[in-house]
């Protein structure tokens, strides 16, 4: 049920790894803010944009070093020289050492080194695993020493819930903000269907047809492409009301699921069916890859995808001429159109249990989710990074998009922030194509595919029964969207879901479910 099974069935079923980022229910501005002790400095929506002079400001703590285990990135390397880092030592008389990870089994490596870096970017699989074990210390029992992080947590009630552990540990805070760019939309070749006076098609069979009139307009084309293989249905289930594994219900959040039960599934894979055997969708769908994609998009061979949002300007800067945008979703079952539930990260950050920096780590973590932090490791400094023009900020001309935060001054990558300013993002994203972050949100399902975190004993129970299950029904879906196997026979699969103790994993992700929505009352 995780991302790295859908990279293991791409070697297996040559379907596609799930995509990351995540990437729903974060809003970039808190409902409270954090304590007035630690506010940012004057914006320009402030009344007065008046600095303290040096000799006003409170004396830095005694300086101090930690490492920080984060990406190693190709398309941002991290550079000593970032600003990000100067920002930190400037606000916190802290230095950061950056230890990179080198594959995906550094992280484990560190542990087991008994060396671990003082604070570790970390995925929830990764702190569900090591965190019980004694890998990362529990930053519950150290609140009152991060007043900041505190304020954050309930200001994101959301974000909280999904840190604690069924026995109220907390072994890592999740990142907030940067998610929004991370979401997937419908999006669709606004030129081309006004070439042709076609509508943006409001349900699946209204897609069904536009595709097929496209088709007949362009033979050598696949009006729909996607890029994730079978980890699409997480994207597309939403339009049938569901996700196609165990996930709270739509109808009643309350309960759990399993998606494929739901006879809105057969309808779903009964259409990818059709389109596959009309021509509509490419035939390397299950393994397309994202140069692949990109070209069928800026060669009028598609006009219609799921795909991540940020994918709107990169593929309209690639067109020679025409205009990809942001479309609403298709109903495919229900009244209402819906997108996943996503914009929210899935990454956050833990204390090495190991650490002889501890007071200087928790500072560091109560300075990244402050306000002041944020407004910092967001937009960076005023006449360093940005100038203020009639009372807003403008990032300097060498960050000529998004993506160059990154690359030139370490913004918005990991480790170095940890409540992100959506709103400087959005910033270097073209005006025009602005109003997808702002409409995305609007059709999000109200429930997601996250699942409740397990007790060790609970993961245990349905560890191998997740294996298993989830072999199976990969495999039975691709035949079925293939034609291998008759949609006749879908009621008959769904009763061999029973076969590997569906009931025992339900009950179990009802028990999390049950306990998380107490802890929360």
């Amino acid at each position: 049920m995780k991302n790295a099974k859908f990279a293991f069935l791409a070697v297996i079923c040559m379907v596609l790894l799930l995509a990351a980022c995540s990437n729903s229910n974060n809003n970039t501005k808190p409902a409270s803010t954090p304590s007035k002790t630690d506010q940012p400095a004057a914006t320009p929506d402030d009344s007065s944009n008046e600095q303290p002079k040096a000799s006003d400001k409170p004396a830095l703590p005694e300086p101090a070093t930690i490492r920080l285990f984060t990406e190693n990135s190709t398309a941002w390397p991290v550079k000593p020289d970032w600003g990000v880092w100067k920002w930190i030592k400037e606000e916190t008389n802290i230095t950061i050492e950056p230890v990179l990870a080198t594959g995906p089994e550094s992280l484990a490596l560190a542990i087991s080194s008994g060396d671990m870096p003082d604070v570790l970017s970390v995925f929830p699989g990764d702190v569900q695993k090591y965190g019980p074990q004694g890998a990362f210390i529990d930053l519950a029992q150290h609140l009152d020493q991060m007043p900041n992080v505190k304020a954050y947590l309930d200001s994101k009630p959301d974000v909280k819930e999904r840190v604690l552990s069924p026995t109220g540990e907390m072994f890592s805070i999740l990142n907030d903000g940067a998610g929004e760019g991370s979401q997937t939309v419908w999006m669709y070749r606004e030129d081309i269907f006004k070439k042709h006076n076609l509508a943006e098609p409001k349900t699946w069979d209204d897609l069904y047809a536009t595709a097929k009139k496209l088709k007949e307009l362009y033979p050598d084309s696949y009006p729909f492409a996607f890029r994730h293989g079978l980890n699409t249905l997480n994207f597309i289930g939403p339009s049938f009301g569901i996700y196609p594994e165990m996930h709270p219900d739509a109808k009643d959040p309350s309960k759990m699921k399993y998606g494929l039960q739901d006879p809105a599934a057969k309808t779903m894979v009964g259409m990818l069916n059709k389109f596959l055997e009309e021509g509509l969708i490419p035939p390397d769908w299950l393994t397309m890859d994202y140069k692949a994609w990109a070209q069928f998009m800026t060669t009028n061979k598609s006009f219609i995808a799921v795909q991540f949002i940020g994918q709107i300007e990169i593929i309209n800067s690639q067109l020679a001429e025409g205009t990809l945008k942001f479309m609403v979703p298709p109903i495919g079952a229900g009244d209402q159109p819906y997108l996943a539930k996503s914009g929210f990260e899935n990454y956050g950050l833990a204390v090495s249990s190991t650490t002889k920096n501890l007071d200087a780590s928790l500072r560091y973590l109560d300075y990244i989710f402050s306000a002041k932090g944020r407004d910092i490791q967001s937009w960076g400094k005023e006449g360093e990074t940005y100038t203020v023009e009639g009372g807003k900020r403008k990032f300097n001309a060498n960050y000529k998009e998004a993506n160059d935060l990154r690359v030139q001054s370490g913004i918005q990558t990991a480790g170095t922030y940890g409540w992100f300013d959506f709103e400087a993002w959005l910033a270097l994203v073209k005006e025009e194509e602005q109003a997808s972050y702002r409409e995305a949100p609007k059709y999000r399902l109200n429930v997601s595919n996250i699942l409740p975190v397990l007790t060790t004993e609970e993961a245990a129970t349905v560890s191998v029964l997740n294996d298993q299950i989830w072999k199976f029904w990969t495999g039975e879906v691709t035949k079925f969207i293939f034609g291998d196997r008759d949609m006749s026979e879908w009621e008959t699969f769904v009763k061999e879901l029973d076969k590997y103790d569906i009931a025992t994993i339900q009950s179990t992700y009802q028990t999390a479910l049950d306990r998380l929505l107490a802890n929360t009352k």
